[in-house]
């Protein structure tokens, strides 16, 4: 191993005071510490409501003082989403990726039943253009600045709508879609991503509130429709893994496309054996050979557990990769 990978792998070890769990403590502070520089700002009218005006517009002063930055406990959100993902740093860091499992109860019970599915894939796309001006915006960065950092840990770590969807897969009844297959549903997540901005922008209202799976679970109630999907994926995810994070979240794919340029990554070192394992335990089909594919990566850590010389760890993306 190069000495450069040495000291990449030694940042990553020295706990919550190394560089992952230093920026994000930093940015869970910075997101908090605004609320005593910010100013109140108009209170967006109902999302997806017929005939809503446009959001766009800059709110006028004396439309200030009526209502707070903080809008519909967003200053709580902030805290528990940031929370979680500062607790889904400590895991990646300190290697504890055998509590992972049990620690996806945690998004469900927080994040789900208690915030009602705070950052609703099929929501968060659109409300960052309906909701810029309120403290939604640094509800969003949150899981943004993670991934820029190290990768999707919002998916795979604090998402309740996947952690759902992960407990309910049963591994021995998994089944494992075609290369070609995959790659073309993967597609999917990027045209809806892009048709909602791009209809957001336009109209300036949004679509498919509570549409995501489990939303309707999540509030205790929803449309025959949105009970429907919920099943549907539900009945999926015992076979297929995170099939609606996989090929249908908007969401995870802005955070696919952000984490290509993650400062740190999981990648194997040159000790490794080309045994494969890694590649046969992905359940995301992201890892291959021992090359990971940190736009599909979850950080589950599947591949980590199953390296025999644990050769798979953390590197700062400026070290060259191994040959």
């Amino acid at each position: 191993m190069h000495r450069s990978t040495r000291q990449g792998c030694r940042l990553l070890r020295r706990g919550p005071h190394g560089p992952l769990g230093l920026l994000a403590a930093l940015a869970l502070l910075s997101a908090i510490s605004m609320t005593g520089l910010s100013q109140g700002f108009d209170q967006p009218g109902a999302f997806g409501e017929p005939g809503q005006t446009r959001e766009f517009e800059t709110v006028q002063s004396d439309e200030r003082s009526s209502t707070g930055y903080f809008i519909h406990d967003q200053l709580i959100k902030i805290a528990i989403v940031g929370g979680l993902s500062v607790l889904a740093l400590g895991v990646l860091v300190f290697r504890g990726f055998r509590y992972r499992r049990l620690l996806l109860l945690v998004p469900i019970g927080l994040v789900g039943f208690y915030l009602g599915g705070v950052l609703c894939p099929l929501s968060s796309v659109q409300n960052i253009f309906l909701k810029w001006h309120t403290g939604y915006m640094l509800l969003f960065l949150i899981p943004v600045i993670v991934a820029l950092a190290v990768g999707r840990v919002f998916c795979g770590y604090v998402c309740p709508f996947g952690a759902m969807q992960e407990l309910l897969h049963v591994r021995r009844w998994a089944l494992r879609i075609p290369t070609t297959w995959r790659r073309s549903l993967g597609i999917i997540k990027y045209v809806i991503l892009i048709y909602l901005t791009v209809r957001v922008i336009v109209t300036g209202t949004g679509i498919l509130q509570g549409h995501t799976p489990f939303k309707a679970l999540f509030e205790w109630g929803g449309t025959p429709l949105t009970v429907a999907v919920t099943g549907v994926f539900a009945g999926l995810s015992v076979a297929l893994w995170r099939p609606f994070c996989r090929f249908f979240c908007p969401l995870g794919a802005l955070l696919s496309m952000v984490s290509r340029f993650s400062l740190w990554r999981l990648e194997a070192g040159e000790d490794c054996i080309s045994c494969g394992k890694c590649t046969a335990t992905c359940p995301a089909s992201a890892c291959q050979g021992g090359r990971i594919q940190s736009a599909d990566c979850f950080l589950c850590g599947e591949c980590v557990g199953e390296c025999p010389v644990s050769s798979l760890r953390f590197a700062p993306r400026w070290r060259k990769s191994p040959s």
